[in-house]
């Protein structure tokens, strides 16, 4: 099983012994999901934290009227999982979806738990993720009500110009909190400007 992208990561981020990798290892599945299959189902039991080593997901909630809402993707060296499912031992709020054939390093929440424990080095490594995804999400909050569409949208895509291309276009439109209408017209004026700019250069 292929857990190099996986420990990779990791090792920017903190440094594990050898024995150490190897039991973190030993924790380790590979699970893969096809493109339109389910990952999670809201409403099921969502025990588990999974690294994309390969593919594209993306994660939604339906409202009372069953209108769906993104609220996040995941591509290569990103972690997905229900988080609030994973921290309060509750039945998942979001479904996660494979957008492409996915190829994903798995790890049961207990296990996790455990290791954690007995490795702080790793505690740590997690600690800054969950601080780094908060932080990510509090600026999504503060963009909505700042920015312009075209502000949001073209720090998307400056910030994940590969979600920018793998992603179709309505689930970004409705990351962004655009209708697609919306979503249409704001991009229609993002790719004038930038010809624009080209040619006064």
């Amino acid at each position: 099983m292929d857990f190099t992208r996986f420990l990779s990561t990791i090792r920017r981020h903190t440094q594990l012994t050898e024995q150490e990798e190897q039991k973190l290892c030993s924790f380790l599945s590979i699970k893969k999901v096809k493109r339109r299959e389910f990952l999670v189902r809201a409403g099921e039991d969502a025990r588990h934290e999974y690294f994309v080593n390969k593919g594209c997901l993306r994660t939604y909630y339906l409202d009372k009227k069953g209108v769906e809402h993104n609220t996040y993707f995941a591509i290569e060296g990103f972690w997905v999982s229900d988080i609030y499912s994973r921290t309060f031992n509750t039945p998942a709020l979001c479904n996660i979806i494979a957008l492409e054939d996915c190829e994903l390093v798995h790890i049961s929440n207990i296990s996790l738990e455990a290791f954690l424990k007995e490795v702080p080095a790793l505690e740590h490594f997690f600690r800054v993720s969950y601080q780094n995804s908060l932080a990510t999400i509090h600026l999504k909050q503060i963009q909505l009500l700042s920015l312009s569409g075209c502000e949001r949208y073209n720090y998307f895509r400056n910030k994940y110009p590969e979600l920018d291309r793998r992603v179709p276009q309505k689930h970004i439109a409705s990351y962004l909190g655009f209708t697609p209408e919306f979503f249409n017209t704001v991009r229609a004026k993002t790719i004038r400007s930038k010809m624009d700019s080209a040619l006064s250069l």
